[in-house]
């Protein structure tokens, strides 16, 4: 049996739970064992991306943990994970609900899908990660 490790990096823990449930639905189209790590703020997402790969990492952009020090949006912890270390090269989707007009672009330029949360469809979801896992 094949496995796969992902991170959602989220810091709605709804939002997290929805991504397990689509999970669930992915494991069972690859046949696949999936462990699946959360975090739900950038300074414990950054820790999570420089220790451990990753197969596919989903991540938002806005954590509340905005007054912490070493607090970073998840666009910027998208380019620092494209710099070094062992997710260079992971699958990534950057999954947000912000409205921001340039974070597609961006995201696309540091090589991760961009999936706004507003058009969240569990059946879109599951055959992206798929596809994505398959690489």
């Amino acid at each position: 049996m094949a496995k796969y490790s992902v991170l959602i990096a989220d810091d709605d823990e709804s939002q997290r739970n929805v991504q397990k449930l689509v999970f669930a639905e992915v494991a069972k189209a690859l046949g696949a064992e999936l462990k699946i790590d959360e975090s739900a703020d950038s300074l414990e997402t950054r820790k999570c991306l420089e220790e451990k790969a990753y197969d596919l990492i989903i991540m938002d952009n806005e954590f509340k943990d905005d007054s912490a020090p070493g607090h970073l949006p998840g666009i910027a912890l998208l380019q620092i994970m494209r710099k070094s270390g062992p997710n260079a090269d992971a699958a990534a989707v950057f999954c947000s609900g912000d409205p921001y007009d340039t974070l597609k672009p961006m995201a696309e330029k540091y090589n991760a899908v961009y999936y706004p949360k507003a058009k969240a469809d569990a059946e879109e979801m599951t055959n992206m990660y798929v596809r994505l896992l398959k690489k």
